[in-house]
């Protein structure tokens, strides 16, 4: 009895934020009126709200569908479009509500929209019983994932990208993160500092964490020497391949029967969304769920409106930012412009809002093991700084979003989960090597080699999650064909067409190729099939080596000896990692803390198959910051400062162990083992 007075409660009190709210409005907009004269007219303000949500029950999901891709490529204007419609149309069966024309219809839809959602937010009600969310959820557990049975506690595993311990500790001070630090306080879960390692970027943590297995995983950027060509990790067929190797070396795959969402890799999942791996993949059949939570996603008033309205604040608060930065004349790295921000706010906003809906879709259904990326922040901090202030704010963001899942699992989900929360890296503070000596890495390197001449164009920042966003929605199957479906795939098309012939145009050097991901690169000679002693590299390039090791903006060079030994070379001498031999007045190694990691680290990612002939990293400056090799005030990729030191908020019954945070491999088995009370025990997995 108690639960249904509090469900009713909840809805007479967003039925009453939504007929206060009109009336505001009403008093905002002259043309937004009620008619007076008309007896009872206050009632309209209490029928209104009904009628209109009526309509939207009954005629919006048909307009949504209509236009399902084009809503992903415009941010979801169409939905708006029919959204003030539907509102026009309420005001015209009531007689004592006028709306002037259907543009102030529109204008009003907007500030009903954005005063009633931050009012509900505030008051704590919009995740719990809502009628849409209640009636979406039925409609998911219907025709989702199912939940196995004997399954009796599951696993969410929050990724937030890019954070160091470090920036987490700095926002835990300063009050960014209440939910987390909630849950410190409480002593639910423990806060623990953990080793990524070399390369440190979400492809190669990726592979470690979810297959256990880092085999040739060079960097976001490299060379396939079997295949003659460039690989990127925005590229899906690329990703895939090295999912493939890591797979095949790897054990059971971490999210074997469970979902991942807004990730580069799938990690074994059973349905995955906002996954690049997974994107145009021929050989995959899409899960069981997946084209329910997209289509979900666009038919939820609530989560389609935030997220809207995320993406709308994010957008306006970058444009601020950027303003601001040349007010105070402060270099921002990365392109400038309306587009790049807009993509940014999709990363930060659209992506998290999202990413929200499908993990809340999962927990109610009682899906096993959920996992997913946030990319917000590492975004973010690329072009602002890893402890900005507008960094921080998507911290923010996030922290909200855990505590409404942490209260939708106590009250909604069918099993109890454990939460993990963690990073695949951090991010170090960093000067760009070309702002420092006037040229780029690449530029430099064909200048020492003697082929000088111009350097291909740089890479692009391309968010590959936003692609991937769209091109879920691409693949939306539609009922029918009509005119409205048809132009929407056209226009993903186009957007598509675009970021496929801007990845195409980057020319490639005739001989020499170097490939950058953040504060590593790796240098190849194009004309070998197989990896380059040192010696090889010196009798090719003379002074080469020796001018990339005595540049003041490179940490050291890793090279191979005459048997294969891995060496890495400094400018006051070099550390042999096969015998821990040390020649020249100083370790190489010695400033980047403890060698027997870093040796270890390097030792695997020289045996890497496609790993370049040389491997640069960036020079490591005072104050733990770095030299980059891209545009970027953060980077991570190589070693140096906080980019190798992500964190990882674990359970603290599982008694986790020093041993178990030494590498992406061990934490991948900590988690398989403390989490066999989660779907990893009841999935079908390799013998």
């Amino acid at each position: 009895m108690k639960l249904y007075l509090r469900i009713l409660i909840r809805y007479l009190l967003v039925w009453g934020v939504a007929a206060a709210v009109l009336l505001l409005v009403t008093f905002l907009l002259p043309g937004f009126r009620f008619d007076t004269t008309q007896p009872h007219w206050w009632l309209t303000a209490l029928t209104l709200p009904v009628e209109f949500a009526l309509l939207m029950l009954l005629l919006r999901p048909l307009l949504v569908l209509a236009t399902l891709p084009l809503n992903a490529a415009t941010l979801g204007a169409p939905t708006l479009f029919f959204n003030g419609i539907l509102l026009y149309l309420a005001a015209v069966l009531e007689p004592a509500f006028h709306i002037d024309n259907l543009p102030l219809a529109f204008v009003g839809l907007f500030l009903m929209t954005v005063i009633n959602t931050s009012v509900i937010s505030r008051l704590g009600i919009d995740e719990v019983y809502p009628f849409f969310s209640t009636i979406l959820r039925r409609i998911g557990r219907r025709v989702g994932m199912k939940p196995r049975p004997g399954v009796a506690r599951g696993l969410l595993i929050l990724q937030v990208d890019g954070l160091s311990w470090r920036s987490l500790m700095r926002a835990h001070r300063r009050g960014r993160m209440p939910a987390l630090s909630a849950m410190l306080g409480l002593r639910t879960h423990w806060l623990y500092r953990w080793q990524c390692g070399v390369p440190s970027n979400t492809p190669a943590v990726q592979s470690g964490l979810f297959y256990g297995s880092r085999r040739n995983q060079p960097g976001y950027r490299w060379y396939d020497r079997a295949e003659r060509r460039e690989r990127s990790a925005s590229t899906a067929a690329d990703l895939r391949e090295c999912e493939r190797v890591a797979a095949e070396s790897g054990g059971v795959p971490l999210l074997a029967g469970g979902s991942c969402i807004n990730s580069l890799l799938t990690g074994g999942a059973a349905k995955c969304l906002m996954t690049v791996s997974a994107m145009r993949d021929s050989e995959r059949k899409r899960g069981e769920g997946e084209q329910a939570d997209v289509s979900l996603f666009w038919l939820s008033p609530y989560a389609y409106t935030t997220a809207v309205l995320a993406t709308a604040w994010d957008f306006l608060a970058g444009m601020f930012w950027q303003g601001w930065s040349r007010l105070r004349r402060r270099r921002l790295r990365g392109p400038r412009g309306v587009k790049p921000i807009l993509q940014r706010a999709m990363a930060t906003a659209l992506l998290r809002e999202a990413a929200f809906f499908f993990i809340e879709q999962d927990v109610v259904r009682g899906v096993p093991v959920i996992y997913s990326n946030f990319v917000g922040y590492d975004e973010v901090a690329h072009h602002a700084g890893p402890e900005a202030s507008e960094t921080l704010a998507t911290l923010t963001a996030f922290d909200r979003k855990l505590q409404r899942l942490r209260r939708l699992i106590r009250r909604s989900s069918p099993i109890p989960y454990e939460i993990v929360i963690l990073s695949d890296h951090g991010q170090s503070p960093c000067v760009p090597f070309e702002r420092l000596y006037g040229a780029t890495l690449e530029e430099m390197i064909l200048e020492l080699a003697g082929r000088g001449g111009p350097a291909r164009p740089r890479p692009i920042n391309d968010i590959a999650a936003v692609a991937v966003m769209l091109e879920e929605l691409r693949g939306t199957p539609l009922p029918g064909a009509s005119w409205l479906s048809m132009q929407s795939r056209a226009t993903l098309d186009r957007l598509a067409d675009e970021r496929a012939a801007a990845l195409a145009g980057e020319a490639e050097p005739a001989e020499i190729s170097v490939r950058v991901s953040g504060s590593l690169a790796h240098v190849y000679c194009r004309a070998s099939s197989r990896v380059l002693r040192l010696d090889e590299v010196r009798s090719l390039y003379s002074g080469l080596v020796e001018g990339l090791a005595s540049h003041p903006g490179v940490g050291f060079v890793l090279a191979r000896g005459d048997r294969g030994e891995p060496l890495v070379i400094g400018r006051e001498g070099m550390r042999n990692l096969a015998t821990g031999e040390v020649r020249g007045e100083r370790d190489p190694l010695a400033p980047y803390g403890d060698v027997r990691i870093w040796t270890a680290e390097l030792t695997r990612l020289a045996a890497g198959e496609d790993s370049g002939d040389l491997i640069v990293n960036g020079a490591l400056l005072r104050r733990r910051s770095v030299v980059t090799f891209e545009d970027q005030v953060g980077t991570h990729g190589g070693l140096g400062g906080p980019q190798n030191d992500p964190f990882a908020i674990l359970p603290t019954d599982w008694r986790t162990a020093r041993e178990d945070l030494r590498s992406p491999e061990a934490l991948y088995a900590h988690l398989r083992a403390r989490g066999r009370q989660s779907a990893m025990d009841n999935a079908p997995g390799r013998a």
